[in-house]
């Protein structure tokens, strides 16, 4: 991980180490990748029994490892994350993935705007517990960053929940360009429609 990574900003100064958010969404992309090349659409259905063994410094590679489904529950992969062969966070990722073509996906039906916008504001409102606002009053143009407070974690946190709901990557260095409900929308709506 490069020292410059927004994932490194504020956490800590002077000490920086990776948030454990961080970890997990690079397991997840690390997943939806493994079933976007099958064909297929990865969903997050929960993870458990996650333990983090110890920090991650900047300048350290990650190595992330998948392992079969469960036999005790078809759904259930469990993961490790090591730095030089030695475990830095593992745990188990419960999965639903759904092969359909793309006539079926719904991924490639345009979506509403309005609605578009109307659900990342609850998103952001319940994930970020923001309260005296609604999904009606929350202003699209308001900056997320500059006028909100919204940290890197918490927009990690939002784009765990965006990726999962819209079954679309988002990269760490496009997080830049979701700087209010109204770009997030427009970022999301590019991102579902077909080339």
């Amino acid at each position: 991980m490069d020292v410059a990574s927004l994932w490194f900003s504020g956490h800590f100064p002077g000490e920086p180490i990776l948030p454990g958010i961080a970890i997990l969404s690079m397991v997840a992309e690390a997943f939806r990748r493994q079933g976007s090349e099958k064909g297929g659409r990865i969903t997050i259905k929960g993870i458990r029994k996650v333990r983090f063994r110890r920090p991650v410094r900047p300048d350290e590679t990650l190595s992330i490892s998948v392992s079969s489904a469960t036999a005790d529950n078809g759904h259930a992969y469990p993961f490790k994350v090591a730095v030089k062969g030695h475990p830095v966070c593992t745990g188990v990722m419960e999965l639903k993935i759904n092969f359909t073509g793309k006539e079926n996906d719904k991924r490639m039906e345009k979506i509403d705007q309005k609605a578009l916008i109307h659900r990342i504001a609850e998103i952001i409102i319940f994930e970020l517990k923001l309260e005296d606002i609604t999904k009606e009053t929350f202003n699209p143009d308001l900056d997320l960053v500059d006028e909100l407070g919204v940290d890197s974690m918490d927009l990690a946190t939002v784009v765990l929940v965006l990726q999962d709901e819209y079954g679309i990557a988002i990269d760490e260095d496009d997080y830049p360009k979701l700087g209010s409900i109204r770009k997030i929308a427009d970022y999301i709506q590019k991102k579902l429609t077909p080339a």
